[in-house]
């Protein structure tokens, strides 16, 4: 069961990910990487999966957020709900319904998926080879787009070496199930319960 102590231990996990990992990786891709403030194309079309206890630490943010704000992320919920297609089977791209003013109202208590987005990363298939995923990003001309060949849907290397970009774009390993699946590596006895999509919690 999910109660305060398992909350105060993700929120811990997640610092330390942020400062050893996540952080160190957008630093070193820094030439690659164009996010900026106002730039929301990630959160304007997606279907954010989240587990259960970060949707506790979302919810967590959200009760700190002024009471306004509040209504206006409870009209964007409430918006979304009414425009599910009723064909459970659908897929459904939708605005992220913490999205206000372009930012991020819970941008502290943000998702995994929130905080690894933007790099390159890859995930290994169940016959062990290895796929780069692109940030959906670099199809408006934005992170690692100066390497981007979108005809192989990967990096060129013959691109890499025309940017005269002296860092090597390079695809890490974390994906959102990577790094639930690391919590125990490091310590952390965290139960991060059931994952839907988002607006399937509400």
């Amino acid at each position: 069961m999910i109660n305060l102590d398992s909350l105060k231990a993700y929120a811990e996990y997640i610092n330390l990910i942020e400062a050893q990992y996540l952080g160190k990786f957008f630093d070193i891709q820094k030439p690659y990487i164009h996010c900026k403030e106002g730039c929301s194309a990630c959160c304007e079309t997606g279907e954010y999966p989240v587990s259960e206890i970060e949707l506790m630490y979302m919810i967590a943010g959200y009760k700190n957020l002024p009471p306004e704000i509040q209504e206006r992320v409870t009209i964007n919920t409430d918006k979304i709900k009414t425009e599910k297609p009723a064909d459970k089977n659908e897929k459904y791209l939708y605005q992220c319904p913490f999205l206000i003013d372009k930012k991020c109202s819970i941008y502290r208590y943000r998702a995994i998926i929130c905080r690894t987005h933007g790099l390159l990363f890859y995930i290994t298939d169940k016959d062990g080879k290895t796929h780069n995923k692109m940030p959906a990003c670099v199809n408006d001309g934005l992170n690692y787009s100066e390497v981007y060949d979108p005809v192989s849907n990967t990096i060129s290397p013959e691109m890499w070496e025309a940017s005269k970009i002296p860092v090597e774009p390079k695809a890490y390993n974390i994906s959102r199930e990577v790094i639930m699946d690391n919590a125990k590596n490091a310590g952390f006895d965290i139960d991060f319960g059931e994952s839907k999509v988002l607006i399937d919690w509400f």
